[in-house]
């Protein structure tokens, strides 16, 4: 095994090497080796992590040839994937869902870095290069999109709501094209201290509906206004497990939250794009407060449409 790693270490440095006599500046991308991605720490045994992305890098060669011709065709990929080298990796290991296959992993990668910013033409400054705001959903409590700074394997587009005061993460979605829906691939929560105090204030802020469900409910009025009419949820068994933040930061249960939120599972879980509001079900005592909240959501829904000028 050892020296398999060796053959895969030596092979990989000589494509590399050869990669680098062909691209000499930075208006040009090629994959990233292993100790950029893991430069030496003192303390820190990263020689794992090396063998492992170096093995993979081995294994999935002809897809990273491939890609190294996709992000040199569209110059703006350039240089993001020039400056966040851990983007490149989900071609090598994993994205989205558990149950890709090389090829299938490859086009999903391709199709997510391009839909978005096709759509979004009219931003004055793209997502990569600052968050777009929504504004408040209610008083301190902001939700954005961006590119993420998390997890590339579990989607490149993010959904961000943030504690203004404290400049603290809340809550956040990932989401992806998926043939002609998007894909909801993260839906992650807080958990540090005083986090379930916090969750508990910001549901009654918001009417009665929990922060986890008003990420949902904002993807879905994403989803209309970019043009979809379908949106899915990742099966908590197929979902890229998260490890940012030491994988404890944030905590879920996926098919808990697609399944109350009147989703079908099938292959993927399939979520209604309308909520139900129909009021005569509803107990008297409560009615006022769910006008509030679709009042809420109505509300951001326009902010959003809006700030996307579609």
């Amino acid at each position: 095994m050892e020296n398999f790693l060796k053959l895969c270490q030596n092979s990989l440095r000589n494509y590399n090497q050869l990669m680098a006599t062909q691209m000499t500046t930075k208006t040009t991308y090629q994959w990233p080796q292993s100790k950029d991605l893991y430069p030496y720490r003192p303390g820190r045994f990263d020689a794992p992590k090396h063998w492992r992305y170096n093995l993979r890098s081995f294994l999935n060669r002809g897809s990273i040839r491939r890609f190294e011709q996709f992000i040199n065709q569209h110059p703006f990929l350039v240089d993001i994937f020039n400056t966040h080298l851990d983007y490149s990796y989900p071609v090598a290991c994993r994205f989205l869902d558990k149950r890709f296959n090389a090829l299938q992993r490859f086009n999903a990668i391709c199709d997510n870095l391009l839909f978005l910013p096709k759509k979004l033409t009219a931003l004055s400054t793209p997502l990569w290069e600052k968050p777009l705001s929504f504004g408040e959903v209610i008083p301190d409590f902001e939700m954005t999109l961006s590119m993420t700074t998390h997890q590339p394997m579990e989607g490149y587009w993010v959904l961000e709501l943030w504690h203004k005061p404290r400049n603290e993460l809340v809550y956040l979605l990932t989401f992806a094209k998926l043939g002609d829906a998007l894909l909801i691939a993260v839906v992650q929560g807080p958990n540090f201290e005083g986090s379930k105090e916090m969750v508990k204030q910001l549901t009654k802020s918001c009417h009665g509906l929990r922060p986890a469900y008003l990420m949902v409910e904002t993807m879905k009025s994403l989803t209309k206004i970019l043009g979809y009419d379908k949106l899915l949820g990742i099966p908590q068994k197929y979902q890229n497990k998260s490890r940012f933040i030491q994988s404890k930061q944030y905590t879920v249960d996926y098919d808990a939250i697609f399944g109350e939120s009147g989703g079908e599972l099938k292959d993927y879980w399939e979520l209604p794009l309308e909520m139900d509001r129909n009021l005569d079900d509803i107990p008297s005592k409560k009615r006022s407060m769910y006008r509030k909240r679709y009042a809420m959501l109505d509300d951001l829904a326009k902010v959003i449409e809006e700030k996307l000028g579609l």
